[in-house]
């Protein structure tokens, strides 16, 4: 992951064009803005903020808590800038023979934190609104909140349950790639899963952009079909672009 540019400036904090390609990889692409770090770290008014360990205030290194940050627009995913959003990616065969088409939901209503020892990602907490995921088909979306009965499971989370270790380098912003294990619960089924992941401190950001294969039957999730959708695949991709902050 190349997570800087070479004409974006020292210090300006990466923002990913493009996540969860075709191989599962992530690609951070251009460079963006300043990023303001909203005062509770969390969307406004979503009252799901995940409880953060209590931790010393010393700064030095990665050690630490760092907590989700967000920027301007960032609910309706419009405009340049560092965004933090989740998401996901699933193949469609639509009716008429006109072909297929890669359905991308994604929201910005997320939040979380992580905490680090200088040597080690040792937690990890990241929660997703799922009634918020929107694709480019108010339809879709429609039917896409019934499949994963938001009403009475309106979130999804992911909790890392093995540390990670970092490369030495990792405090003076060399770039990071591996593997997040955890426990990944969708519409209230909680399944082991595992995120490929690239991650880079810049300018005092830890930038985090990853993806996982995901079976929606898994998660008691059917797949949804309307009168232009003949089929969705079972599976698809999840992803994720996270900004932390302290």
């Amino acid at each position: 992951m190349d997570a800087g540019s070479d004409d974006g400036g020292e210090g300006a904090v990466p923002v990913v064009e493009d996540v969860g390609a075709a191989d599962g990889g992530a690609e951070v692409l251009d460079v963006a803005s300043d990023v303001a770090v909203a005062d509770d770290a969390l969307p406004a008014d979503t009252g799901t903020e995940p409880e953060a360990p209590a931790v010393d205030a010393d700064t030095s290194g990665l050690a630490g808590l760092w907590k989700l940050i967000v920027s301007e627009g960032a609910d309706a995913l419009a405009g340049e800038g560092a965004v933090s959003f989740a998401g996901f990616r699933v193949q469609e065969v639509l009716a008429g023979g006109i072909g297929e088409n890669t359905a991308v939901g994604r929201t910005a209503a997320v939040s979380g934190y992580i905490q680090l020892t200088d040597t080690a990602l040792v937690v990890t907490k990241v929660i997703v609104e799922m009634g918020t995921l929107r694709t480019d088909d108010s339809h879709r979306d429609h039917h896409m909140r019934e499949s994963l009965n938001t009403e009475e499971f309106p979130l999804a989370a992911f909790t890392l349950t093995e540390p990670i270790e970092l490369p030495s380098g990792g405090s003076k912003g060399e770039p990071f790639s591996g593997s997040a294990r955890g426990d990944l619960t969708i519409k209230g089924v909680t399944n082991r899963a595992v995120f490929d992941l690239q991650a880079q401190l810049v300018d005092g950001v830890i930038v985090v952009v990853g993806s996982s294969g995901v079976v929606f039957s898994d998660y008691g999730v059917p797949t949804p079909r309307s009168a232009a959708v003949l089929s969705v695949e079972d599976e698809g991709v999840m992803e994720f672009q996270l900004y932390f902050a302290r």
